[in-house]
């Protein structure tokens, strides 16, 4: 126990008049005369044992009585958790914002009830001491040290927001701002519901110098159905196309729902239809199967009902539908009539050929596809031309030449792909056709050995390259015939042999060109579906450039949300950073001088989806097992700033002492008024 005024505990000699006086009776007696003195003398006996055991109680009373008046003018207390609190204090409230703080509770709604506290928090401090306040969406304004009337008005413009952050990114955040405070008292206070799949609560392990307190808002919990993802079974968005979409349906409930209707809407249009049954705790892929009917940008949205919680049950996506995919072919001395057969002749394909020596890179930056075809050498332009094409997400198909020289495995090593080795002489079938692959899935009824299979008089070896590598076919000696590797943002495709009869009949058979065929409506580089609000920050488009240094800008459909992002221009395409900026779940069109240039989605994070949360009992336990600097302090905002102020001052003891100090004196009135004195008259 501590004192305030320790020296008013001077004040205890006071209790020395008492003692003196009961020690030096200053009472004068009279004599009176009896005439039977016996009958006195028996009386005078009773009175006098009486006389002391009250004489004693009621100096007791008085001792007790000046003692606890002293001690309550001492202001005594029992001392808190911070012992710095004089030093000053740098008080950080982080006040938990995102969408599942929306739910209803008994004030109505989390969020309200979590400003409030915070409000208490900040009246049980003074003017002198520094205040960081944070909430989910981490803005420049909440980097910022405050003062008291400061930190209450913004308390006042917290509104929901779509942001998720883990609990690791909200600390560091606020130990970064707190920097810049002199205090050298640091206090963290948190509330929020504390959902387990955010607040991962051991990083405070490492935080033993400040103190901390968990004020929980709880609710009652309800179950919840969302629209976790979505993505398609092949990405080839051709007209007339049949497409399948999975959407992948979540459960956050204790109990399994049946029948949830899902419903596909692809420009404004209802696609597809399904009900689906999801089992507790569990998920449902839903297969929505359609037809593309649209070129250009296609707008789609899965949607189900599910109530109270709202933001998740729509997910937004796009992609692109090209009329037609553009293929470059650079040949040696002339075209190969087996590619302009393969690609010249068919409508989805653009087909334009040009010599490796009379390159016309303005056409070759516009292509899907750029075939090598038996070049004999790689100029250090057309090698820078072709890795900014593949950054780009382009498809590079590489057939050899007899004749290469160093310049063609120069390229490919600085590609990190395979490269072609020695030129094997042995007649061999090819063996193995990937089926799995998506440039031949859905293309093969069997793959039995009874199916003619392409051989092979003469093929290069290939090897090297990183890992991640697919190969389409390979010969019976397991070598590679056809493959694929990942380079860039694009892929390198190559052929073991060359497109001629000095190396076989593959130019000629139909199970070769199936690949090639697919390569070519495959190629389209296909942007993201969607992004998250909050963990996606950049996305690459491919907007032509027409001169103009007007930004472009992306405007929400709906909302009329508009923002203009941190953008570069590499080669072809466009990188947007968006930084946050997003903050709605809908379609945003990309903009440019009133055009739109294109369609990117975004959905709000799906973190918030589930709302199991940590109890105030869960909480304490942790708090006891992470150290002793860490408090929970229930969210009641009719008590949180008393709570608050004697975590950090301790606990008030002078209201007990005055009013013990009251008791004394009244019991030492009621001896004096009520005890018995003697009867002289009995």
């Amino acid at each position: 126990m501590s004192f305030t005024n320790p020296l008013m505990l001077i004040g205890l000699a006071a209790i020395l008049v008492p003692i003196i006086i009961h020690l030096f009776n200053f009472r004068r007696y009279k004599t009176i005369y009896f005439s039977n003195v016996q009958m006195l003398e028996d009386i005078q006996k009773k009175t006098k044992r009486a006389s002391q055991l009250q004489q004693l109680i009621v100096l007791l009373l008085k001792i007790l009585g000046i003692s606890c008046l002293v001690l309550a003018a001492a202001q005594p207390f029992l001392r808190g958790s911070n012992k710095n609190a004089s030093k000053g204090n740098a008080i950080s409230i982080f006040v938990d914002n995102s969408f599942s703080m929306e739910t209803e509770s008994k004030n109505g709604s989390r969020l309200y009830d979590a400003v409030d506290a915070a409000k208490s928090i900040v009246q049980a401090f003074d003017f002198s001491d520094d205040f960081v306040l944070t909430t989910q969406d981490l803005t420049g304004e909440e980097s910022h040290i405050l003062n008291k009337d400061q930190v209450l008005e913004m308390l006042d413009r917290i509104t929901v927001s779509p942001n998720s952050h883990s609990f690791k990114e909200i600390h560091t955040f606020e130990n970064h701002t707190l920097h810049s405070s002199n205090k050298e008292n640091v206090i963290h206070y948190y509330i929020s519901d504390f959902q387990k799949n955010n607040f991962d609560l051991s990083e405070l392990r490492n935080d033993s110098s400040s103190h901390i307190g968990l004020i929980p808002a709880p609710a009652e919990m309800v179950s919840n159905v969302g629209v976790d993802s979505c993505w398609f079974l092949t990405p080839i968005f051709k007209l007339d196309n049949t497409v399948t979409l999975i959407a992948r349906i979540h459960n956050y409930g204790s109990e399994e729902v049946q029948k949830v209707p899902v419903k596909l809407h692809v420009n404004e249009k209802q696609k597809a239809i399904a009900a689906i049954d999801i089992p507790a705790g569990g998920y449902a892929d839903c297969h929505l199967t359609y037809r593309i009917d649209e070129p250009g940008t296609n707008c789609g949205k899965v949607s189900i009902e599910d109530a109270p919680i709202t933001f998740d049950n729509d997910l937004y996506f796009t992609y692109e539908v090209s009329d037609n995919s553009v293929i470059s072919v650079i040949y040696e001395k002339e075209p190969n009539r087996f590619l302009s057969a393969l690609y010249g002749k068919d409508s989805v394909f653009t087909y334009q050929s040009m010599s490796y020596q009379q390159i016309n890179y303005t056409q070759l930056r516009q292509s899907d596809v750029i075939v090598l075809n038996e070049v004999p050498a790689v100029s250090s332009g057309l090698s820078d031309e072709l890795t900014k094409f593949l950054k780009t997400g382009g498809t590079l198909l590489v057939f050899p030449s007899s004749k290469a020289d160093k310049s063609v495995n120069d390229l490919l090593a600085s590609l990190n792909v395979g490269r072609f080795g020695n030129l094997a002489k042995s007649t061999l079938k090819c063996k193995v056709l990937n089926s799995e692959s998506i440039y031949f899935k859905g293309a093969l009824e069997s793959t039995d050995a009874r199916v003619d299979m392409p051989q092979t008089l003469q093929h290069f070896a290939i090897s090297g390259g990183a890992n991640g590598n697919e190969i389409i076919m390979a010969l019976e000696d397991n070598s590679p015939l056809l493959v694929s590797y990942p380079a860039e943002s694009g892929k390198v495709i190559l052929s073991a042999v060359a497109l001629n009869d000095d190396f076989g009949n593959a130019h000629r058979h139909a199970l070769f060109f199936v690949p090639l065929h697919n390569i070519g409506i495959m190629n389209a580089a296909q942007q993201k579906l969607y992004n998250l609000i909050g963990i996606d920050q950049m996305q690459r488009v491919f907007i032509p450039s027409d001169g103009s240094e007007e930004a472009l800008a992306l405007r929400a459909r709906k909302g009329g949300e508009e923002f203009i992002p941190e953008q570069r221009r590499l080669g072809n395409e466009t990188a947007l950073y968006f930084h946050n900026q997003a903050h709605t779940s809908d379609w945003y069109d990309i903009v440019r001088g009133g055009q739109v240039l294109g369609t990117l989605a975004f959905n709000q994070n799906r973190r918030e989806s589930d709302l199991s949360c940590y109890t105030e009992s869960e909480l304490k336990q942790i708090a006891d097992e992470l150290g002793d600097n860490i408090s929970v302090i229930s969210a009641d905002t009719k008590n949180i700033a008393k709570s608050v102020s004697d975590s950090l001052n301790g606990k008030p003891l002078w209201p007990w002492f005055l009013v013990l100090s009251l008791l004394c004196f009244l019991a030492e009135i009621a001896v004096l008024r009520f005890w018995g004195k003697p009867a002289l008259n009995e």
